[in-house]
């Protein structure tokens, strides 16, 4: 067996790796060791197994990268959202042709996940995230035509989110996951243009969503969270979303849907060193 560690040196606990006990713990004897950063490509040609170690977008870009190869996940993130999901991941959500793993959202607060530095990630963990809190604080206005499972939603939006996941950003607000695993809309309609009253206006449905949770698929006025097997959205105009953490620009008819996996990904624990000491020497290995 052909094995590759690749392991993100921009990911928030990459600083605590042990990357000794981990190899050992999986058996991997002869190992090919590839540290990475966040702009680094690399391939998982002629290796049958993979392992990463990072966050939410490592594993993004490996799955991408590891259609036909065994993939085993040793989170080092900051957050770790899929890995606080599902183990073994057996599944992925889909727009049109791309992967994800969690999450694919555009709108307000959504670029909180791509845009925080990875040196005050890897300094501050999750407070890290905080001032983007504020800098991302505004209110959007997504034109958009939503089919999911035959019910039509139309209207202008602040927030899109597709969830594979019970919590998103820390938040634990999908409390019905667990009972329904797969695919969940989540959609809070636009108060309209940005401004102060505006952004006041919007603070109440996301503090209901997110901060009181929703304990089953719920439709009001204002806001939907619903699970569906089929979904589309047509964009009038191209948006910015967060897939896992990585930003990409999508535009047109998506089409949502569940891709079940050929090989499942195994989850495993990461093991740290207790200190706060850099144990992993490329050089080394």
């Amino acid at each position: 067996m052909t094995c590759k560690l690749v392991v993100n040196a921009d990911s928030g606990n990459f600083c605590k790796l042990d990357v000794d006990k981990l190899l050992n713990a999986l058996g991997c004897v002869d190992t090919e060791i590839e540290t990475i950063d966040s702009q680094t490509d690399w391939s998982a040609e002629g290796y049958d197994t993979v392992i990463v170690c990072g966050g939410d977008g490592t594993l993004h870009n490996a799955i991408e990268k590891c259609r036909d190869t065994r993939l085993i996940y040793a989170p080092c993130g900051t957050l770790n959202e899929t890995a606080h999901t599902d183990n073994p991941i057996v599944s992925l959500g889909k727009v049109n042709e791309q992967f994800f793993s969690y999450v694919c959202a555009a709108g307000s607060f959504t670029e909180i996940g791509y845009s925080a530095e990875n040196k005050s990630k890897k300094k501050w963990k999750a407070i890290a995230y905080l001032p983007q809190v504020l800098k991302s604080f505004r209110s959007f206005e997504i034109s958009a035509e939503i089919i999911a499972d035959g019910k039509k939603i139309d209207g202008d939006f602040t927030l899109l989110m597709i969830l594979k996941s019970y919590r998103c950003f820390g938040f634990p607000f999908n409390k019905s996951y667990k009972k329904r695993k797969g695919l969940y809309l989540v959609a809070i309609r636009s108060c309209g243009k940005d401004n102060a009253v505006n952004r006041a206006k919007m603070f109440f449905p996301f503090f209901r969503v997110f901060f009181c949770g929703v304990k089953k698929p719920t439709e009001r006025k204002n806001w939907v969270l619903i699970p569906f097997d089929e979904l589309t959205i047509r964009l009038k105009e191209p948006q910015t979303f967060c897939l896992d953490g990585e930003k990409r620009v999508l535009s047109g008819e998506l089409r949502f849907g569940t891709h079940m996996l050929k090989r499942q990904i195994d989850v495993v624990k990461t093991p740290f060193v207790k200190r706060r000491t850099h144990r992993f020497d490329a050089d080394k290995h």
